[in-house]
């Protein structure tokens, strides 16, 4: 009986120690992405960025999933976060968030288009107050969500390590 537990104390010690081992120093990919805190887009009537899950490992890169989608000119800033519908109080995905500003969707075929496209004056002008998110899963690059966000500020982003995410380019 003693025998039984002494080994099963020492079978334990050495699964702790290899977990130590193995998993302690293992730094988390993209941690200066991640999302720090709850933060409502605004104009979106009730969508959040919130932390992702600590297991979230993305296959993609942010610069990938940015090639994937491209938004023409503009700051694109990327956080790795979980996107959440407040109202029916559940998550839609977790992954890469882009958000873009002076994006904008027009009516033509849902085609995102800039306001160089036209000038029609009876169509409402881009401005960087218009932001486009769009959530995609961090492995497949499928989209979770795209939304249309509006910010008079010119201050909102991701809320990550850095002041507003990171800007991968135009």
């Amino acid at each position: 009986m003693i025998r039984t537990i002494a080994g099963l104390i020492a079978l334990v010690l050495v699964a702790v120690g290899t977990w130590i081992l193995f998993f302690r120093d293992r730094p988390i990919p993209y941690a200066g992405l991640r999302q720090t805190t709850v933060q409502a887009i605004p104009g979106t009537l009730g969508y959040a960025l919130e932390p992702p899950p600590d297991d979230l490992r993305p296959e993609l890169s942010p610069n990938e999933v940015r090639e994937r989608y491209p938004a023409g000119t503009g700051d694109v800033q990327v956080a790795l976060a979980s996107l959440r519908d407040i109202h029916q109080d559940r998550v839609l995905g977790s992954g890469w968030v882009l958000v873009a500003r002076g994006v904008c969707l027009r009516n033509s075929k849902g085609e995102l288009v800039s306001d160089a496209r036209g000038n029609d004056p009876v169509d409402l002008e881009c401005t960087d107050d218009q932001v486009w998110v769009l959530a995609v899963d961090a492995s497949s690059a499928e989209p979770i969500a795209a939304l249309v966000a509006y910010d008079d500020t010119g201050t909102w982003g991701p809320e990550v390590e850095g002041a507003f995410g990171v800007d991968v380019g135009s």
